[in-house]
């Protein structure tokens, strides 16, 4: 990456949507929407809902499909320079090495993101029956090997923080050969209409993001960091370098921002920026230095 500075999937679309907005080539990396071998049309609507400091979201993992990402999406964003983490989803292991082998033969991917964790699609049943694949260490120790196996693209496994203890689903997945992990995703959530009785998503059930789960995700940046030896993709409601500067203290190597560039389009960009003026106002050399540096 060139610097520490991702979006979060699901949140940047594939990059070209922004880049109006800014120079994508700026951040360290764009991570893509998931993208799964057939395309998928997604949640019915209402799929999005706005919470106190926070949103609601039941996509369900709408993107365009592997086949189009290659001949469209990943071109667009090598013509920009711009550092592609492809994120991947997919219904078996299998699906999702075949997703990572054709996206290293095309050259379309500088890193890999594993979606184990989306919490709004209703077919991500283990045989164990958890509702997703990061709920389950074993489950988490299979799909990983089946990816690292087909791809030497540096691997990252997207956790839930929908777990009891962050450290064992991260721990399997170092222990299967990732190079690092990404954390948190969203948390379970859902609303309901008062005067309709209704949810007021199709779905009824969604992933929370947003300002309001960051305490929630930066504690288990910190829980997972003093186990791990593998990098950290630190994410959940940054809104600007001083959210993001509190991951790295916690132990993250790197941040992703999500639900925030809805609000405003540029605040990846922002942070990068206010990242750099932080270390220059602190007389800081170099931006790891920051990493797991919180004086308890």
């Amino acid at each position: 990456m060139k610097n520490p500075v991702t979006v979060a999937s699901g949140t940047f679309g594939y990059g070209e949507e922004f880049d109006r907005y800014f120079d994508v080539s700026l951040l360290g990396a764009v991570t893509t929407k998931s993208i799964s071998l057939k395309p998928r049309a997604g949640n019915k609507p209402p799929r999005l809902v706005e919470t106190p400091a926070g949103l609601l979201n039941a996509i369900g993992l709408q993107n365009v499909g592997i086949d189009r990402f290659l001949s469209q999406k990943a071109p667009y964003l090598r013509t920009r320079n711009a550092t592609i983490i492809a994120n991947i989803y997919g219904h078996s292991p299998e699906e999702y090495a075949e997703l990572a082998r054709r996206l290293e033969a095309e050259g379309a991917a500088d890193a890999i993101e594993a979606n184990l964790s989306c919490p709004n699609v209703h077919d991500a049943r283990t045989a164990k029956g958890a509702v997703l694949v990061s709920q389950s260490c074993e489950a988490i120790t299979v799909y990983t090997q089946a990816i690292r196996d087909a791809t030497r693209l540096p691997l990252y496994i997207k956790l839930t923080p929908n777990v009891m203890n962050i450290q064992e689903p991260a721990l399997a997945a170092e222990a299967a050969g990732a190079d690092g992990v990404c954390l948190i995703n969203t948390l379970l959530g859902m609303a309901i209409n008062p005067e309709t009785r209704k949810p007021r998503l199709a779905n009824i059930v969604g992933g929370l993001s947003g300002p309001a789960i960051r305490p929630v995700a930066v504690k288990m940046v910190w829980d997972a960091a003093r186990v791990l030896r593998i990098p950290i993709i630190g994410t959940g409601g940054i809104s600007g370098a001083a959210s993001a500067i509190e991951f790295l203290l916690a132990g993250a190597t790197a941040v992703s921002v999500g639900s925030m560039s809805f609000r405003r389009p540029d605040t990846a960009l922002r942070v990068v920026e206010g990242i750099a003026e932080y270390l220059k106002r602190h007389q800081i050399a170099d931006v790891n230095q920051l990493i797991g540096a919180m004086q308890a």
